[in-house]
């Protein structure tokens, strides 16, 4: 038997779940194929895809820059070096951004 059960692996099911995972046992439930909830990247095809809901995580607080910095230094967290897809813009307004 588990001592938790954390259902849905957005961002707050993750945190809460690797916290709880240092003292207890548990599970993690989420209605979706992967882990990541809104935070996470969908495919549009073989090379392409899209992030949706939370795209950008914009340190403020020191406090937050400090555990930010922590998350890439365990490697949970890496600088996204993937190609922007703009879904709702024409190709040459593309072009322009992309200069």
């Amino acid at each position: 038997m588990k001592d938790f059960c954390v259902i849905g692996s957005g961002i707050s099911g993750a945190t809460i779940a690797n916290s709880l995972s240092k003292k207890y046992s548990l599970d993690v439930y989420d209605k979706a194929r992967g882990v990541g909830g809104r935070s996470s990247n969908k495919k549009l095809n073989k090379n392409e895809s899209f992030d949706h809901g939370v795209q950008y995580i914009s340190p403020k607080s020191i406090q937050f820059k400090s555990f930010i910095k922590s998350l890439i230094s365990k490697k949970i967290l890496k600088k996204w070096r993937g190609r922007h897809v703009f879904l709702n813009i024409d190709k040459k307004k593309i072009k322009n951004i992309l200069r």
